[in-house]
């Protein structure tokens, strides 16, 4: 199956591309959804979403190159105490949910525009603590960042590369029983 359907490759291959941004997160009791723009918007597939107008800012959704797993920065500025006060009591609550990105595409019709297609998924991760800053007047900027799902891809699942991991799932296995001797040992070769 492609990433894109004909309809939205078509748009993409047009000489102008209209599009919205869109974010949504995955909050406990509830998912916010978002967009970089103004006032609400209704995507293809009936979802709304509430614009953000210039106060949001996303930083970070870089395809990964080599061994890199780049985080993602999501920021709302020009918030209210009220704001910055449910991150203090909330923000733990953030830790590990999900967020994506997503593109609706539009096309021109009749000197107005017309969704094409449900939205796709540009990019999805976890959730790390939020946090708040103070910009004075009253105003609060709040930063929450994200990790792709990149960012462990050495590690094995739900594990590590030690032997008590490895004997829990394989019991009787020795395949990693001389790791913790490794680190600082010399190894003369050929021997």
């Amino acid at each position: 199956m492609p990433f894109l359907s004909e309809a939205q490759a078509a748009v993409i291959d047009s000489l102008s591309v209209r599009l919205a941004v869109l974010c949504e997160f995955d909050f406990v009791g509830e998912i916010g959804r978002y967009w970089l723009g103004f006032g609400p918007l209704r995507s293809a597939d009936g979802r709304l979403w509430q614009g953000t107008g210039n106060l949001a800012k996303i930083d970070g959704l870089d395809v990964p190159v080599g061994t890199s797993a780049p985080k993602a920065t999501f920021t709302l500025s020009g918030v209210d105490a009220r704001a910055a006060a449910l991150v203090r009591m909330k923000g733990a609550a953030v830790l590990g949910r999900d967020v994506r990105v997503l593109v609706q595409l539009y096309r021109d019709v009749d000197g107005g525009l017309e969704t094409v297609e449900a939205p796709f998924e540009a990019w999805s991760g976890e959730m790390d603590l939020p946090r708040y800053d103070v910009l004075g007047e009253g105003k609060y900027a709040i930063t929450v960042s994200a990790e792709g799902p990149w960012t462990a891809r050495n590690k094995p699942p739900f594990g590590f590369y030690t032997d008590t991991d490895q004997q829990a799932r394989f019991p009787g296995d020795r395949g990693l029983e001389l790791v913790a001797s490794l680190p600082g040992k010399a190894i003369n070769w050929p021997v």
